[in-house]
């Protein structure tokens, strides 16, 4: 695979593992709107289509790029008019962002995320339903008038004197309704996050509007089923795959970096071996950390002087707490940092698991006004150890190479490409074919066969028609 084709695939990939991507939920939700309007024109012909395509565009539409405008507005607000420091409210034992923020400031974050719920809540979920119905509503009366329309027609027709009729048009305005909206850095951030946080308001609302039983159980079934297709079948395919074919689910800039690191390093099958079997000074069970696991760096240098460590490790301990922010002006490492100063392995290099961590968190690990927690960052650590097990058994004891490195790298892309992909068709399938055909079917065995129109002019309580 040449570089020309490389790059292009690894930064695709890496954009769609990125939570605040775009795209990977945009494909679904094509998929998704596309499978619904098709299942709902099977049921109840155009009409039906048409309202379940208004209702599932303008839904995604919000939740995928209003949310996130809105947002920038509010930062925009937040930090240039009021002069506010924002930044992300995540909290662990390594990293605080939040304490950056003055009161003020803090006061004003959680108004935008109240602000985010409320609004999402009323638009998607009451708003939006009353225009769409509206609109379907007025399209049946439409019908209807043109039917009465042609049956007065043929008896002009048939009829001796025929003489010139008016008819009256009915004309209707559309209600147009802009909101703004202030969401947190979170919502803005993950896409999975803006679903979560209107989906309550939303299915509550689609179900006090619902215009018959049979459509407020529908609304029901298919969104709170919808909400593990969207936030996590993709995730949980490709934890599937990786654990069936024993890989490691490595991000591909992590790939690049760990590929390129050891090219550059010529490194050799034992010093592979080093990330296997490390030698950690047994003095890691000497240092005292705190009940959190985290030690300061001005601590544990005096706790390493004490033990005759030399200037090498001092100065590793020292690029190690740079792997985070300052916690309120401190440098502070987690136990399994120390371990990696204490440690032989070719991969324990602080500057190396620097560019790793931060490429696969998109640059966040190392921005103060940001959140990734520990765990997160601890996980893309494991991962580069376990990748380096992979290339250990690929080579089955012989040479590793450039060429041999690279083979590893095309394979390792390619592989994690279609899992990939093979966890957005699961999460498409699902939602595009399975949900509205259960829907369907569980909602004709509680409530009848109901047309569309039947559903479209019933009464929630009786089912009596609302067209005059």
């Amino acid at each position: 695979m040449s570089s020309i084709i490389e790059k292009p695939i690894i930064n695709g990939l890496s954009h769609i593992k990125n939570p605040s991507a775009v795209l990977p939920t945009l494909v679904i939700e094509a998929c998704c709107t596309s499978g619904r309007t098709y299942q709902s024109y099977k049921r109840g012909g155009k009409l039906e289509a048409q309202e379940r395509f208004r209702e599932e565009v303008t839904c995604a539409a919000f939740w995928l790029w209003g949310v996130k405008g809105l947002n920038k507005i509010g930062d925009f607000i937040g930090e240039k008019i009021f002069k506010k420091e924002l930044t992300d409210t995540g909290k662990d034992a390594l990293r605080d962002p939040a304490y950056l923020m003055s009161n003020g400031a803090k006061i004003f974050k959680f108004g935008k995320i109240i602000s985010s719920v409320i609004i999402a809540t009323g638009l998607i979920g009451f708003v939006v339903p009353k225009i769409n119905h509206a609109i379907t509503t007025k399209a049946l009366k439409r019908n209807k008038a043109k039917e009465k329309k042609l049956s007065l027609q043929e008896f002009i027709n048939n009829s001796k004197d025929k003489k010139e009729i008016n008819y009256i048009n009915f004309k209707g305005s559309e209600n147009f309704i802009n909101a703004l909206m202030r969401a947190s850095y979170n919502l803005e951030n993950k896409n999975a996050w803006r679903l979560i946080s209107t989906d309550a308001g939303m299915i509550a609302g689609r179900m006090h509007n619902s215009r018959h039983p049979a459509e407020r159980f529908e609304y029901l079934f298919r969104d709170t089923s919808s909400i593990i297709f969207y936030n996590a079948t993709t995730g949980l395919v490709i934890a599937a795959l990786n654990k069936l074919f024993k890989k490691t689910d490595i991000h591909p800039k992590a790939l690049d970096i760990i590929c390129e690191f050891l090219n550059e390093k010529h490194v050799t099958k034992e010093q592979l071996l080093t990330t296997v079997k490390p030698e950690i000074n047994k003095q890691l069970e000497n240092i005292n950390f705190e009940k959190n696991g985290t030690i300061k760096l001005t601590e544990l240098i005096k706790e390493l002087e004490s033990m005759n460590f030399g200037i090498d490790i001092l100065e590793k301990a020292r690029k190690m707490s740079e792997l985070q922010p300052l916690l309120r002006g401190e440098a502070i490492l987690s136990k399994a940092q120390v371990k990696d100063v204490l440690s032989n392995s070719i991969t324990s290099d602080p500057v190396f698991l620097k560019r790793v961590i931060n490429a696969a968190t998109y640059g966040r690990a190392s921005d103060k006004k940001k959140f990734v927690s520990a765990q997160t960052c601890q996980s893309i650590r494991e991962s580069i150890d376990s990748f380096i097990q992979e290339i250990i058994k690929a080579a089955d004891g012989k040479e590793i190479t450039k060429d041999f490195i690279k083979k590893v790298k095309r394979n390792t892309l390619i592989r994690t490409a279609a899992f990939q992909f093979a966890g957005l068709a699961f999460s498409a399938f699902g939602l595009a074919i399975l949900i509205p055909r259960m829907q369907i079917m569980l909602s004709q065995k509680l409530y009848g066969k109901n047309t569309f129109e039947d559903i479209a002019t019933g009464n929630k309580k009786d089912g009596k028609s609302r067209l005059k």
